[in-house]
């Protein structure tokens, strides 16, 4: 019996731990399962960067990007955009998209390039990174049309 009050502290406390752990940004992560996204008549497997700590980090400490993955990053209101390359050891391309899921830039982007490469518009609410060359080979220019249901989806369910 004396040791039944340590087990409930004990458990009381795990179940504590477990709930702090849940809530922090760092795990409501890009860690979700990538989901599959079409952007005009391309279908794209997409990880999500939605909380400022995922945000931040990006594409940082990864070996490249997957053809046909990419990295959606989603912000709460409209904005002009500013990225940059620290960290990130592999060219890519990002396109910048207005609240209506309308592409509306598109920029190459250059390993360990420290400076901001910003967006002209700043009415910007989506931005997604691409292996380098993607929207080109692909032929996905300005006015290309992100599947906003499906990010709305894919967002409600992570």
């Amino acid at each position: 019996m004396k040791t039944a009050p340590f087990k409930i502290l004990a458990g009381v406390a795990f179940a504590a731990l477990s709930l702090l752990a849940g809530c922090t940004e760092e795990n409501s992560s890009t860690s979700a399962a990538p989901v599959k996204i079409s952007l005009g008549d391309k279908t794209l497997t997409m990880e999500f960067a939605i909380t400022s700590s995922e945000q931040r980090k990006g594409l940082m400490g990864r070996e490249g990007i997957a053809d046909d993955h990419g990295m959606l990053f989603v912000y709460k209101e409209p904005q002009r955009m500013s990225y940059w390359m620290k960290n990130v050891d592999f060219p890519i391309d990002i396109g910048f998209f207005t609240a209506d899921g309308v592409l509306r830039e598109v920029y190459p982007m250059y390993p360990q390039d420290t400076l901001a490469r910003k967006s002209i518009r700043d009415d910007m609410l989506y931005a997604l990174e691409t292996r380098h060359s993607w929207y080109s080979d692909n032929k996905i220019r300005p006015g290309a049309q992100l599947d906003l249901e499906a990010v709305r989806k894919a967002i409600a369910n992570r």
